[in-house]
């Protein structure tokens, strides 16, 4: 019984690789920043990805919406081990608001009939985490966020989801597919890209998907200010011999009273 997954991923700044960030006008410059795939997606194509592994015939695409700087992004998924990239193609470097990405991901995967959908729970960059739920209310599915554990029940068409929640508490739930579950990171670690995907990868064309003019967009996010966060607190380094950093210890306390 073919079982299919979509697995939405976002290009998110790669700050690990790049350094810091360089504040230009209301936003960053993203000239000098390279991109990577969005942490908690690369969870959720995990996640993906083991189910495929436990079960026959499950497919696994990958996709993602933006300009054509995403493209090694997708890429990456596949070289992890999706069957398929996909390029929701915005033909625009604009940021687009969570509902209007929503919206184009769901007018795609309508027309797909996926049994599962798996995101991130939040990304990394804009931290909005509502894309997910969007698209599960556009498509009329039942949802599930912050999921830390998915298991397949394939004859019955159905899974079990063990969702996080405050205090240390998970709540599990059982959802009917299709439905949509956003991923958060779990006890699984993103595989590293195996040599015969990664050379799958380079050889595999990226269907490319444009949305039609008429597609309904979302007025896009517009951004205030940006600034570098200030210090909460100072530092002050104590110099001295031992002796004279107790003293200087024992000073600070009696000054500020926590000595109490």
């Amino acid at each position: 019984m073919a079982f299919s997954i979509l697995v939405c991923i976002k290009a998110v700044p790669d700050l690990v690789s790049h350094g810091d960030l360089t504040i230009a006008g209301r936003w960053i410059d993203e000239t000098a920043i390279g991109w990577c795939m969005n942490h908690y997606d690369a969870h959720a194509l995990e996640a993906a990805l083991a189910i495929r592994d436990a079960a026959a015939d499950v497919t696994v695409d990958a996709l993602s919406a933006g300009p054509d700087r995403i493209r090694d992004t997708i890429r990456r998924a596949v070289a992890m081990g999706a069957d398929t990239g996909i390029h929701l193609d915005t033909d625009s470097a604009e940021r687009l608001a969570p509902a209007t990405t929503a919206r184009l991901i769901a007018r795609f995967a309508r027309t797909r009939a996926y049994d599962l959908i798996l995101t991130g729970a939040i990304s990394e960059d804009e931290m909005h985490g509502v894309t997910g739920p969007m698209i599960a209310a556009a498509l009329d599915l039942p949802c599930a966020a912050a999921a830390v554990e998915i298991q397949l029940d394939l004859p019955g068409r159905s899974l079990v989801a063990t969702c996080e929640m405050e205090g240390g508490m998970a709540e599990i739930v059982r959802l009917p597919c299709p439905a949509l579950v956003t991923v958060q990171t779990g006890c699984r670690v993103p595989r590293y890209p195996s040599l015969s995907n990664t050379l799958r990868s380079r050889r595999q064309a990226i269907e490319r998907i444009v949305p039609p003019e008429t597609a309904d967009h979302a007025p896009p996010a517009e951004t205030r200010h940006v600034a570098y966060p200030q210090p909460a607190s100072a530092c002050q380094v104590i110099q001295g011999t031992m002796t004279e950093k107790a003293d200087t210890l024992l000073r600070l306390f009696n000054d500020n009273g926590w000595l109490k």
